[in-house]
Formats: C-alpha cells, structure tokens, sequence
C-alpha cells in the first residue's frame, strides 16, 4: 500500500467539505479480492456484477392456474406442474394441466391462464377448462429472460455490496464477487484516567463509556471491529503498538489526539516515519482528529477522547476512509432542514437532532462531549456549515439505532 501524496500541513485544519478529496489522494485502494456475495456485504465491487445467467432459464407460470395449448376450451390433463419439477410431456393442442406459480411451462403451451379468469366444465371423468368471457384476457407467462438476459450489468465497479447486491448477485448465479474490503479496523483506546473493569472509580477516574458501543458505531459507516484494546498514556506502550505489524488494514485510535502533556500520539507518529495526511479538522465537537498512514501500509484514524466528539469525528471521517480504501464511488448522502439550531463560528458544527413528523429535523438542544447522554433520542448529527445557505438543507449523518 505504497502512498505517494501531499500530506496535510501540520496544525491545519482540513474543512469538513475536503475531507474526502484529501485522503482519497492519500490512502491506496485495497487490492481486489474474490469471495462469495454473502462474504462481501459491506466491501465494494472491484468488478462489475453482470448476470451470468438468463432470468428465468426458461418460460415459467407467473401465477397459479393453467397452462394451455392452442384455442379453448381445453381438455384438462390429471397431470399438475409444480415448481422445481418440469413436466417431460408436450401439451397438444386443445389441451390444459394445472400450474403452480414458477413452474416451468410444459413443450407446447401457448399461455398460462390464472385460476381466476376461467371455469371448469366437469362431465364424468371428464374436465374442462373455459376462459370466463367476463373476466380479461391475459397471458401469465413468464418468458425466459424476461427479468434480464446473460451478461446483463447489475452493479458497476465502486458500487457498495448492500444486502440488495448479494441477492441480486444470486439470483443471477454469480457464485463469486470481486470486492475490496470490507474493512476491518483494530481499536485501541487511550488514557489513564480510563476505567475499564468493574467497581467504583477512584479519584480522577472515569467509566470507559466507548468500547461497548463503539462497534455499533463502526458497523454504521461499514466498518468491522476485529480487536478492541486499551493502553495506558505511556509514550514507549504507544510507540510499540503503532510500530507492531498490524493485522488489520485500519487503526482506530480513541484519545491522545489533543496537545497536552499526556498526548504522545504524534511525536511517536513522528518517530516511526508515518504520513500525516490530516491533523485537525473544522468541525465542533470532533475537530481534534488525525488520520495518517503507517509505515506498513495501514491508515490510522485517531479520534478525540470524549465520547460525543469521538462519534462525530468518527462518522464525519470513517466513511471517506472506507471510500479510499474501497474505491467506492458512490455513496448515499441524506440532507434535511433542520430547526432549533442557528448556523454560528466560523467551523462546521455537529448537532443531534431528531425528525419531526412531515420530514423537518428538530435539534436536540444543547449537548455536552464527556457523555452520549446527548445522543438519546436523537435519529442523526446534522452538520451545519457556516459557509452555506442559512435555511437550506444540511448534510445528515444517521445514527445507528
């Protein structure tokens, strides 16, 4: 994953709108793979998905009802087509079996009519089938090909494998996907005023509020979470772990992004020959961000320690890394107009807000960055941008619920 780019100055804080063309100039696409659809939900298509099959092979009932030969009425057969099981006789002309829906039609049928546009004539042993005259006319065949012939695109290259991808992909026998990712992520979490495990905190402490949750957050923006650490603040500690062989292609760490005296994260970055691509962007709470590449190829998204700020950086940034990683080309984006919260300052905001019945986001009021307390009962962050039109629609950022 050699990386040839122009890195973020350091300190300078990239706008939430540049994020995107920064680190997919910065971050090399993953190598493409090949695995089954079900494997590849989350990845993106390397490849085009093309149908590798007509569908259907070959004509079947649309509906439940009769499979007919030539003019009627019909004399009806004893036989019954079923789906899964093809008839291996040929209707002759004037003649009729019964059909399930999704059965091949047999050799000979000329159209299927559902149940509920003809009567049965019953004399003996004898049965008849009548087209109802006061019923319409219409043909129930499902021709082959119909939905889409062989070699027909589906999905184009960059195209996001959502579960509508993988479905397609096998109802088009394509038994194999090229995908790049999905992405799986190594998390560490920093800070020794962090408390972990069970029991009342001591002096100075605070309950790790993130890593239970945290996963749901990366599943949001299509992010797998392989391993979740902890790591005290100890420069050598940090230095280690960044400098071990990664076996993820993505790092996600929690805090040491500000400057104080117990952020050691960019002097190690610094130490190991790292590429800094972004260091700080315009957004409140989230903007003490860093996303850089290690030596080995593996991107880092460094987030801020508190738990709000941390969420919005993550949900601002991750899917622009996961993009460049994945050469994903098309991603949905959600706008809205939002109330009870007036564009200010001079950086992007993040605000929680919660939809309103008819479609308007109202925001949530203020909120504070040591907890996600702020974030109950909240549908997305909307992202107001100083710089755009007061009034109009805001970027969205939905939250998992």
């Amino acid at each position: 994953m050699d990386v040839m780019t122009r890195a973020a100055e350091p300190g300078t804080a990239v706008a939430v709108a540049g994020i995107a063309a920064l680190l997919a100039e910065g971050i090399a696409a993953l190598a493409p793979r090949a695995c089954s659809p079900a494997a590849g939900l989350r990845a993106t298509l390397a490849a085009d998905l093309v149908t590798a099959t007509a569908l259907p092979l070959v004509d079947t009932a649309a509906m439940d009802g009769y499979a007919v030969a030539g003019a009627g009425p019909w004399v009806l057969r004893s036989e019954v087509v079923r789906a899964g099981h093809p008839s291996s006789r040929t209707l002759a002309g004037g003649t009729a079996v019964r059909i399930a829906t999704g059965a091949p039609t047999p050799r000979g049928t000329t159209a299927v009519l559902r149940s509920e546009v003809v009567r049965l004539h019953r004399e003996g042993q004898r049965a008849t089938v009548v087209h109802d005259r006061s019923e319409p006319a219409r043909d129930d065949t499902r021709r082959a090909g119909e939905h889409w012939p062989q070699g027909q695109l589906l999905a184009a290259a960059g195209t996001r494998v959502c579960p509508a991808v993988v479905s397609a992909a096998a109802s088009a026998e394509a038994v194999q996907l090229w995908v790049r990712g999905p992405v799986e992520a190594d998390v560490v979490l920093t800070g020794d005023e962090i408390r972990t495990d069970a029991g009342p905190l001591r002096h100075g402490q605070t309950r790790d509020s993130l890593a239970a949750v945290l996963p749901e957050y990366l599943r949001a923006v299509d992010i797998g979470c392989a391993e979740l650490r902890h790591l005290p603040d100890c420069p050598d500690l940090l230095s280690a772990w960044l400098g071990a062989e990664q076996r993820r292609e993505l790092v996600i760490m929690v805090g040491a992004t500000g400057r104080g005296s117990a952020d050691h994260l960019r002097a190690a970055l610094a130490a190991l020959g790292a590429r800094v691509l972004l260091d700080g962007v315009g957004l409140r709470p989230g903007g003490s961000q860093l996303v850089a590449v290690l030596p080995g190829g593996q991107v880092l998204l460094a987030l801020p320690g508190n738990p709000l700020a941390a969420v919005a950086a993550l949900l601002v940034t991750a899917p622009a890394i996961v993009d460049a990683l994945t050469a994903r080309s098309t991603r949905a984006r959600r706008y809205g107009r939002v109330t009870g919260a007036a564009m200010s300052g001079t950086v992007a905001r993040a605000v929680p807000v919660r939809q309103l019945p008819g479609g308007v986001w109202q925001s949530i009021g203020a909120v504070q960055t040591p907890h996600l307390a702020g974030l109950i009962g909240a549908d997305a962050l909307a992202l107001l941008d100083p710089a755009a039109d007061r009034g109009g629609p805001v970027e969205l950022l939905l939250l998992p619920r």
